[in-house]
Parts: C-alpha cells; sequence; structure tokens
C-alpha cells in the first residue's frame, strides 16, 4: 500500500513549508500549480518543486485536473494562496472529499466587501463601508454616513499584502484614489472592477492564524502588528510580535476571530484573520483562507513547537480531532521588517551585522545586500525585497528595545 497522498495548491510562500513537513510525516505530497503569472512574482522564488512527489500543472481544464488528481487519490486538497481557493473548494467537492467549507459562503472568504457583510448578517460589528464603481455612490455613502471631512481608505476589494491601500486624509483625494484603482489590474494581477471604500479606524492591529476542522477551531498563534505610512503606502510593515494565548487578555479578540471564521463558513484548513482593536471593540480587517506569509509559521514553530503547518499535518494524520484550542508561547519572538525609505541600489546593508551583538538577536530573513536594487517600502512586497530581523528572548521588553536599535541602524542605511 502507497502513501496516502494530499494535494497541495499553489505552495507559494509559507505553504511551501507543506511539502516538506507533509513527507517527513509519510505522505506524499502533489503539487498542483497555475501557468506562472505576474501575481506570484515575489513569491514563485519560494517554489520548490524538489519537495513534491508528482507535479499537476491545471491549465484550466478543471475536468483534466480531476481526473489526474483522482489518479493519484489524494486524502486532501489544501489551498496554498488566495487565487487557489475556489479551485481547491471544486476539486475537494469533485473528488468526494470531507474537508469542505460552506460552498455558498466562497464570494465571503474571497471578497472583503462580502466578508464583511458576511460578519454583519451573523451579528458581529465591521468597519462601515462601500463597494461600488459609482464614485457618486461613495459621495452619497459619505454624506449619508456623516464622514465628511473624516479619513478614508480606499482599497481592492480583492487583492492582498496591503498592494493598492490608500489613505485619505481627512478625506480629501478621495476620487483621485478611486479613480486610480478601478478598472486595472494591480501588481498582484488583480483586476478592480470595483473599488472598496472605508472608515478609517485606529486602534492595535492584531493577527489570529488557526487551522479548522469540521468547524472546530484551533489557534495555532496570534500577533501583533506595527505598520507605519510611508510615502504612497498607508501600511507599510514594520513588525510583527508573536503574543501568548491569554484568553484572559485577548479573550474578545479570539472570540471575534472564531464567530468570524464561522460567519464565512470557513469550516477547514488554515486561516490568517487580522483584526483591528478599536476603542469600541475588535473589528476585522480581513480573513485570508490561507497559511499565515511571510514564513511566519516557521517562526511559530521555533515560538511554540507547533503551527498552522505541523497541525495541518496532524489532520491529514488522522488526529485533527486532538487539537488544541490554543498553543504554549515558548519564548517571545518579534520580526522587526527592514523599510527602504527610496527607491535605488543599496550601497551599505553591512551596517545590519552589526545587529548581530543585539541581546536578543536571532536570525536574519532575506535581508538585503549592498548592490541589490530596491523599491521604496510601500506594501509587504516591497518590504519582502529588505527582508527581515527576527529576535528572540525570554523578555518581551528587551526584543521590544532591540527593535528600536534596528530602527536607528537603518538610519545609516544608503541607497542611491
Amino acid at each position: 500500500m502507497g502513501k496516502p497522498v494530499v494535494a497541495v495548491l499553489e505552495p507559494y510562500s509559507s505553504a511551501a513549508l507543506l511539502g516538506p513537513a507533509l513527507r517527513s510525516a509519510g505522505f506524499s505530497p502533489v503539487a498542483v500549480t497555475y501557468p506562472p503569472g505576474r501575481e506570484h512574482a515575489a513569491a514563485r522564488p519560494t517554489l520548490h518543486l524538489d519537495d513534491y512527489d508528482a507535479v499537476v500543472n491545471h491549465l484550466g481544464d478543471f475536468d483534466g485536473t480531476v481526473d489526474r488528481l483522482a489518479a493519484l487519490g489524494p486524502i486532501a486538497v489544501i489551498p496554498g494562496a488566495e487565487r487557489s481557493l475556489h479551485i481547491a473548494e471544486q476539486l475537494t467537492g469533485a473528488l468526494g472529499l470531507d474537508a469542505a467549507n460552506v460552498p455558498e459562503l466562497l464570494p465571503a472568504r474571497q471578497n472583503k466587501y462580502l466578508m464583511h457583510q458576511a460578519l454583519a448578517a451573523a451579528g458581529l460589528p465591521v468597519i462601515r463601508q462601500i463597494c461600488t464603481r459609482d464614485a457618486d455612490e461613495v459621495a452619497a455613502w459619505i454624506l449619508r454616513e456623516g464622514l465628511t471631512g473624516r479619513d478614508l481608505v480606499i482599497k481592492p476589494p480583492a487583492s492582498g499584502g496591503t498592494v493598492g491601500v490608500s489613505l485619505a486624509a481627512g478625506g480629501v483625494g478621495w476620487r483621485e484614489q478611486f479613480a486610480a484603482l478601478l478598472d486595472r489590474r494591480d501588481k498582484l494581477g488583480v483586476f478592480n472592477d470595483q473599488v472598496l471604500v472605508q472608515e478609517y479606524v485606529t486602534g492595535t492591529e492584531f493577527v489570529v492564524d488557526t487551522v479548522s476542522v469540521n468547524g472546530r477551531h484551533s489557534v495555532t498563534n496570534m500577533l501583533e502588528y506595527r505598520k507605519v505610512r510611508r510615502g504612497e503606502g498607508m501600511a507599510v510593515y514594520e513588525s510583527m510580535e508573536w503574543l501568548p494565548y491569554d484568553t484572559a487578555a485577548y479573550g474578545s479578540l479570539i472570540e471575534y476571530a472564531l464567530a468570524a471564521l464561522d460567519a464565512v463558513g470557513l469550516r477547514n484548513w488554515a486561516a490568517h484573520t487580522e483584526i483591528m482593536m478599536t476603542e469600541d471593540g475588535p473589528r476585522l480587517v480581513e480573513i485570508n483562507p490561507r497559511l499565515s506569509g511571510v514564513g511566519s509559521p516557521a517562526i511559530t514553530l521555533m515560538a511554540t513547537g507547533e503551527s498552522q503547518v505541523t497541525r495541518i499535518v496532524d489532520v491529514c494524520a488522522g488526529r485533527g480531532d486532538r487539537l488544541p484550542a490554543g498553543f504554549d508561547l515558548r519564548q517571545h519572538y518579534l520580526a522587526v521588517f527592514l523599510i527602504a525609505h527610496s527607491s535605488g541600489v543599496v550601497r551599505n546593508a553591512e551596517i545590519f551585522d552589526r545587529a548581530k551583538s543585539l541581546e536578543s538577536y536571532h536570525s536574519p530573513v532575506q535581508v538585503v545586500r549592498s548592490g541589490d536594487r530596491v523599491e521604496a517600502s510601500t506594501d509587504l512586497w516591497t518590504s519582502m525585497t529588505m527582508g527581515y530581523i527576527v529576535l528572540a528572548h525570554e523578555s518581551a521588553e528587551q526584543t521590544r528595545a532591540d527593535r528600536e536599535a534596528i530602527r536607528e541602524l537603518e538610519k545609516e542605511l544608503v541607497i542611491e
């Protein structure tokens, strides 16, 4: 009898960790890939087909892909990227597999506007918003909601990594930002036939990462994001900090996150849920029905001994009913994203070598080198051309102090 087969659709970014983990656990991993496209230009280097026992190229012939997968007999089909979600769920149904999500709520798992509408229908508080291609409709909504002169967020209804997200401070210039997005294809390949406009809310942004089994959600890790405004980017990643599973401190955050998953019908596999904790309570930013990005499950594994990847392997191995509700944080981890303040060629990246002397220094991840050409940091994708530095220590205060020391080093960076 052969090894049980698990198919992973578009195993890019953090999903690239699934192939080796499945193989090590005694499974036969299979990659399902799409034709190359610019939407994965930044993530494509993370695709390692040698980690898979077979590769199925999905070229648009759904029935053909079903036949090729059926011949391999997979026990599960796991989405690795947002754009593969609908194909993964269709394949799950066509192959008669059990790990399905609520099919009629698929649009709410893909479209940020419909996502918020689903939460509102479930009785959860959400950010006020409108999604349309009519700027005059937005103007009427602003007046009706009493948002005249207030900060507004303009964003694509279906994109990722803060691509295309901008802020209209005091509501000034929102029409121009709206027009700049409408009927355009962004650098991830997403065509925007509508634009989402939201009220701007303030607070602390958190992440709740999960793996779900038949509607039961297991929290694998929680993060606190710090983002800053740089040039055209209103949400440039500055750092992310791993938090303990503390229901006393974060109970309302966790409850809201899991209720949000129920509201959009996500019953199986991984989710990366971003929430703004405002003075009025938690408000959804977005649910990403995939693994947490930029390789963060690898850090979670070090911080807790488990991750979304290990728990997905547990599910595939039939141990899904034993997944814990939360996790134990063994050590404080913090990832500091390096920020390019302008575009050009980096001349003195060796300054970041001095970070190795910091008390909590752990490791670099794709850190820029002298001679590399970079773009000014405006979103997650441009941030990743600079890389990040991982800090780890028994003291959260130490990692935070060392984060500020890296920011001081960064002031010496020369980009020509």
